[in-house]
């Protein structure tokens, strides 16, 4: 019998008020059939925490799969059908999240095929992809996780290789909570991917999508003006 139950607890990370892209995005939300979706919200709280506090509520709950959205995205409304079917289907996967952008030009992802992290040095070493199909998998090495679907047997996953029992989230110095958690995830055997068919608004002035990260790189191409983003040393396939 499965210790987990077909349960997804949604988690919001905020500072006390929702946009209202995002709180209409989530109401928007299809449900995968036979399961039930619990909401958790924490505010006023550092995101490493919060990050913390939902897992904790997930686990008490015997929730299948903790979902994160911060409180800055607009979802697709299939979000929880196609990562939740996924990882159903695929029990080699752990964690999958959708096309996400930074909302600054020139909109680089927030979803990385290589992650390392010198533990000496203290420095991590990252790499976004700059061209990618638009439909398939991607497998990662780290994502943001400001919208993701994790399943929670990757926490007992964690806890099995680690020594002692610490957070999940606190990040390494000069590496924020969620690649240190997907650092961290991916030495004890998760595998993650990026969906690349569910497109993630990231709000701004309005919302980023993948167009405009694209607008971005095809100008970048256009003119070779030598960006310190696109140029070299910077991220590349």
């Amino acid at each position: 019998m499965s210790k987990y139950e077909n349960i997804i607890v949604i988690g919001l990370p905020h500072t006390g008020e929702f946009l209202w892209q995002t709180t209409m995005s989530l109401l928007g939300l299809s449900i995968p059939n036979g399961f039930k979706v619990l909401y958790h919200m924490i505010g006023n709280s550092l995101v490493y925490d919060a990050r913390e506090k939902i897992v904790k509520f997930a686990r008490e709950k015997k929730a299948k799969y903790t979902v994160m959205f911060d409180s800055d995205m607009v979802v697709p409304k299939n979000f929880l059908v196609r990562t939740v079917g996924l990882l159903e289907e695929k029990e080699d996967i752990h964690m999958v999240t959708g096309t996400i952008f930074k909302r600054t030009p020139p909109f680089q992802p927030c979803f990385y095929t290589e992650l390392n992290y010198d533990l000496q040095e203290k420095k991590p070493k990252l790499t976004s992809p700059i061209e990618f199909p638009e439909k398939g998998l991607l497998p990662l090495a780290g994502m943001g996780l400001a919208c993701c679907t994790i399943k929670n047997e990757v926490f007992d996953m964690i806890d099995e290789k680690k020594k002692e029992k610490t957070d999940y989230f606190y990040p390494f110095p000069n590496l924020g909570e969620d690649l240190t958690f997907c650092l961290v995830a991916r030495k004890c055997g998760a595998n993650m991917v990026c969906d690349l068919e569910l497109d993630v608004g990231h709000i701004s002035a309005m919302p980023i999508h993948q167009t405009h990260y694209k607008a971005c790189y095809e100008e970048w191409k256009k003119n070779n003006s030598g960006s310190p983003i696109f140029g070299e040393g910077a991220v590349t396939k």
